[in-house]
Formats: C-alpha cells, structure tokens, sequence
C-alpha cells in the first residue's frame, strides 16, 4: 500500500525525511513561508497524514505546530481524514506537555532524536494511524470492522455511546484518538503483553512465553481492529473462556506457579514463573507495576492516579519499591497511600 506524507520543517529536513523514506513511505517536505500562504496550501493538500515540527521560527512564517494543527482539524477538509503528526526536539516537548490547549490536536507526538534512534517503530505507527483513518472512512464509522469484531454487544454501553457521538459528529481524529487512549492503550477489555503475562504467572522474558502466544487458541483472543499491528492486545473476556476450558481453578486467586504448571502441562511448555518484585510477596498476580512494568498483585499495590480513567478500564497500579525508588510517583497517590508508602519506606532503611 502507498503512503505520501507532508512533513512541514522550517530547518533542514534531510535526516528525517531519509528515515522515514527509508521505510517505505514518501515524504514532501514543506517550509514554512507564511500562514495564510502555507495554510491555503494545506487545505488544499490531499496527503495521507501530515507531519510538523512544534516551533517552525526560523523562516519568516513564525508560526508553531500546534496553530496549523487547530486550523486544519477545523478547516481543511482533506486533513479530517488524514492523522497529523508532531515529530520535534526533545527540548522543545515540554512546552508542548505543558499547553493543555495543544494536547487535543495530534495523533502521536515524539521527540526527533527518540524517532531517529528507532524509526522502522514509528514510521510503522505513521502507517498504523494512515490506515486507522482509511478504515474509519470506508467502513463509515462501522464499529465491527474498525474493531474487528463479530459482535459489539460486549462492549461497555459508555464507551459505544462516546464512539456514537464522535460519529455523529463525523470527528474521525476524535474517533480514532478515544479508541487509542480509552481501549488500545489502557487496561481494560483488552490487555498488553506485560498484563497478559502477568494474569498467567509467566516471566515475559521466559523462551517459550512466544511460543504460548502463538499457539491458536491464544491468537485467536488477539485484537485485530485498527492499530493492532502497532500494539499487540488481547481481548482479556476471550482469555478468561480459554482458561476455563483448560482448568477449573480460578485464574485471579491461584498464585503464579500453580498457573504455570496448568499452562506448561496443557501445551508441553517450559514456561518460567513469575516472581514478586522486591519488597513484595504475593505471586497472585492480576496487573503490572507502572513504572517497572513487572507482575503485581494490586493488594500488594497502589492505585496510581496519573489520568481520568473511563468506567470500563481498570486502575494502574504502582509497587512499593517502585514508589519508594522512584519519589515523583508518589505525587499520584493519594494522601493515605502516600503517606503509607513513606512510613514503610522509613521503617525499610531503619532495618538496613
């Protein structure tokens, strides 16, 4: 499948415009001359997703990302259907993060020199959101195909009254941007490798984890819908029926090494266990620790309040250690749990 992008650079766009095209997408690259000359321009553009730097200063245009972006997402027909896309200096990022006005506008923002060092990853996300939009477009805001699924009845009512509202409106951004925050990205319906690892007791970095996932009653509970061939995710409703067919046991209340002897017994495995993280004990694992991304029971942890969560996602969850070793996590804890975490943590150094 063909991809053109625009990529708007006021500084020499060379490096970035070679990687991208390096992977099979092509790539026009536009300076900034003037607002109103570049955006009548733009409008006009028929392109199939449009990249920008944050500051584009060093022409006479003197005109930044997040200006075009709010004009095209209101203004340009074309660009309602295509994903626009932020791609600036690491330095200039926190300026960005901190206007909420800015958040609401791009589909994937990262930093040049994170995109340089990994770009085959994200020229695949470009490709990812290209397609989402192409999706959402021809299936006419269809949800089966854009989630691919056979019935959407299992689907919290909330979240298919939200997707309603964007298709009433026809905001395909908006759209494709809830499911990517509120499902794909998020601990819920679906679940990533980390979590469904963590659910099965299995050490991730085991050998045979790959060779468990791969099995086809495994792959079959895999997401399909729009951008699963950027994130890997499973419909955890599906995981829940398989186990069941291969134990009666409960999942959530057995401890890791009893999960593991099940699954390694049922398809000759040689899968690894999972441990509890230091300063926790519970192998009853059922989520991941945010900041090492590791097994936790989430009795053993605490809810990390970092974003407004939906009614059908589930809580983030950060360990002890991850708290105590890591200071600026604990800003998203409550009072109580904050308080807690300092009283082990002094209690900790106190035995040491």
């Amino acid at each position: 499948m063909e991809y053109r992008i625009l990529y708007i650079e006021d500084e020499n766009a060379d490096s970035i415009k070679s990687d991208i095209e390096s992977d099979g997408i092509y790539v026009d690259v536009l300076q900034p001359e003037g607002f109103e000359m570049d955006l009548n321009s733009l409008c006009k553009s028929a392109y199939d997703a449009i990249i920008m730097d944050f500051r584009l200063t060093a022409g006479i245009g003197k005109v930044d990302a997040p200006t075009f972006a709010t004009t095209l997402r209101t203004e340009g027909d074309n660009q309602k259907k295509v994903p626009i896309i932020m791609i600036s200096t690491e330095r200039n990022l926190p300026h960005f993060e901190n206007d909420s006005t800015s958040q609401n506008l791009f589909d994937m923002v990262v930093g040049k020199e994170t995109f340089r060092r990994n770009h085959q990853k994200y020229t695949t996300r470009i490709k990812s959101f290209i397609d989402a939009y192409r999706i959402v477009v021809q299936s006419n805001f269809d949800i089966k195909t854009i989630l691919g699924l056979d019935d959407s009845s299992k689907l919290d009512y909330r979240f298919i009254s939200k997707l309603e509202y964007y298709k009433h409106r026809g905001d395909i951004y908006g759209y494709l941007r809830f499911i990517n925050n509120s499902l794909v990205r998020a601990i819920g319906p679906l679940v990533g490798s980390e979590v469904l690892a963590a659910r099965l007791g299995v050490d991730i970095d085991c050998n045979d984890f790959q060779s468990l996932i791969d099995i086809p009653e495994f792959t079959i509970c895999k997401y399909t819908g729009v951008l699963s061939d950027t994130y890997n995710r499973w419909w955890f409703d599906k995981i829940q029926i398989l186990w069941q067919s291969i134990s009666p046991i409960s999942l959530r209340r057995t401890i890791a090494q009893k999960r593991v002897e099940i699954l390694n017994q049922k398809y000759n495995l040689n899968l690894k266990y999972a441990i509890p993280l230091k300063m926790s004990t519970s192998s009853t694992f059922w989520t991941i620790c945010h900041e090492y991304k590791k097994p936790l029971d989430p009795t053993e942890g605490y809810q990390f309040r970092n974003r407004h969560l939906d009614e059908w996602l589930e809580p983030e969850y950060i360990s002890l250690i991850g708290a105590l070793e890591f200071p600026n996590n604990q800003e998203f804890l409550s009072p109580l749990d904050k308080e807690e975490v300092r009283s082990l943590g002094e209690n900790a150094n106190e035995k040491i």
